[in-house]
């Protein structure tokens, strides 16, 4: 019986450390930052998601690496279909919106499809903007939205 309570404890401690969920606030822009490059430098699957409108506002600027879903034409749904389709579960997922209204309701929706690692940035692409000091390149039009 104690064998079996130490293996369930290991197991659900062995769970938060591999669950890397995290949201961060607004002021937090930096360390959002800071963690897509720990996650680029580490060699471990990641997406960048914006789901910002495709023609009004990701065409006009957007973060290099990033793919679209445009979730004001589509909805929530989808955007998960979309995304199990194209990435594996054990992928860490970076999504930022146009002000953080949308993004912890897709990540719920990710944690229920079975996703695990799932990064949240609540400031919205303005303020992560600002905060980008040459870290990711911006580019403009649709040619490697993902979309």
């Amino acid at each position: 019986m104690k064998k079996i309570n130490l293996v369930l404890c290991l197991f659900i401690i062995l769970l938060f450390i591999t669950s890397c969920n995290k949201t961060f606030k607004k002021e937090k822009a930096e360390v959002f930052i800071d963690e897509i490059y720990k996650c680029i430098e580490s060699g471990k699957p990641y997406c960048l998601i914006d789901v910002r409108k495709l023609n009004e506002e990701y065409a006009i600027g957007h973060f290099k690496g990033f793919i679209n879903y445009d979730i004001e034409n589509g909805s929530v749904s989808e955007f998960v279909y979309k995304i199990e389709s194209m990435y594996s579960k054990d992928k860490t997922l970076f999504i930022i919106d146009k002000d953080g209204s949308q993004v912890s309701i897709l990540k719920d929706a990710l944690k229920k499809a079975g996703y695990h690692k799932i990064n949240i940035y609540l400031g919205g692409y303005d303020e992560l903007l600002k905060a980008n000091h040459g870290d990711f390149e911006i580019e403009v039009g649709i040619d490697n939205c993902g979309c």
